[in-house]
């Protein structure tokens, strides 16, 4: 085993207080087994990209966010080309992290896993796995969920407090489900439509407003909601879901939509496709991964490569 390469975005939540004393304890953890780097600046990834191939490393171990995940992976990707990917080891440093609850990562903090890593790797024995497709947005950018309108807007309104965390996140969802129900302000904000034509391979969807839409090739997003249910059910496929389902009957299927339910409402658009192409009315952002990109005119959404992820 040539090693395991770890990446810390001293930016990421849980990272913020003592980037450098958390990089400290992970290098005492790893020892001659691999290398630790800190990222200021997605610029620093390609650099670290690099290193880590020249290295050969096995193992990349990405401890920040769902963002750090996606921001990592597409200049790894771009580095790379066509030669495997490392295994990944994402640690929960972030504000969400549902890419580790999708996998079915083991809980604790970045260096009790990582820790639980480098002893299964001393010992001799095979780490256990789980593969997840990655989506590949135009051309470019790599991540595991896609979405714009309600999930940009819930994010804007999120990112602008103070206080960040699921705690919060959890709150302000509450609070938008409740003004939904009364058509209130901030379901209003929330809520607001995005016209665009869609395609998904080759069947063009039969709305043009989307308040709601996800691709994705994971089961579960923040909060442990679970929209693209069948994000991971077939190989070389997404889930794609959306279409325009007012607010206040959206909000009655939050149940369903938690256990990871179909909700068979007739207003949204629910399948597995490949492709995923999208023309704006207008220029619009989008979320890939917890990130607000943009704005764009179109999307152009391919299921890419295959990753292999360590669960343990």
């Amino acid at each position: 085993m040539a090693g395991i390469g770890v990446i810390v975005n001293p930016h990421a939540k849980a990272n913020r207080r003592d980037p450098m004393g958390r990089v400290a304890r992970m290098e005492r953890i790893l020892g001659p087994l691999g290398v630790v780097r800190t990222t200021a600046s997605v610029d620093a990834l390609d650099d670290v990209a690099h290193e880590f191939r020249d290295r050969g490393i096995d193992i990349l171990a990405i401890c920040g966010g769902d963002g750090s995940d996606h921001c990592t992976l597409t200049a790894f990707d771009r580095v790379y080309g066509s030669t495997s990917l490392p295994l990944l080891l994402p640690l929960r440093a972030g504000t969400i992290n549902y890419i580790c609850d999708d996998i079915g990562g083991r809980r604790g903090t970045p260096e009790q896993v990582l820790q639980r890593v480098v002893q299964a790797h001393r010992r001799g024995h095979a780490h256990v796995t789980v593969e997840r497709d990655v989506l590949r947005v135009n051309g470019d950018q790599l991540g595991f969920v896609l979405s714009f309108g309600t999930a940009v807007n819930f994010l804007r309104v999120y990112y602008a407090r103070e206080t960040q965390g699921p705690v919060w996140a959890a709150r302000l969802l509450s609070r938008a489900i409740a003004s939904a129900a009364f058509g209130t302000h901030l379901a209003r904000s929330i809520f607001q439509a995005v016209e665009a034509d869609i395609l998904c391979d080759d069947e063009a969807l039969p709305f043009r407003q989307f308040p709601f839409f996800f691709a994705a090739t994971v089961r579960r997003i923040a909060l442990g909601f679970q929209p693209t249910y069948l994000g991971d059910r077939k190989r070389g496929f997404c889930h794609v879901v959306g279409g325009p389902v007012p607010a206040r009957r959206l909000i009655t299927y939050a149940w369903r939509v938690k256990r990871g339910f179909p909700t068979n409402e007739p207003l949204l658009y629910d399948n597995i496709c490949r492709r995923t192409q999208i023309r704006f009315a207008k220029a619009t952002h989008y979320m890939l991964d917890g990130d607000v990109i943009g704005p764009v005119d179109h999307l152009d959404v391919q299921v890419y490569r295959r990753l292999a992820f360590v669960r343990e």
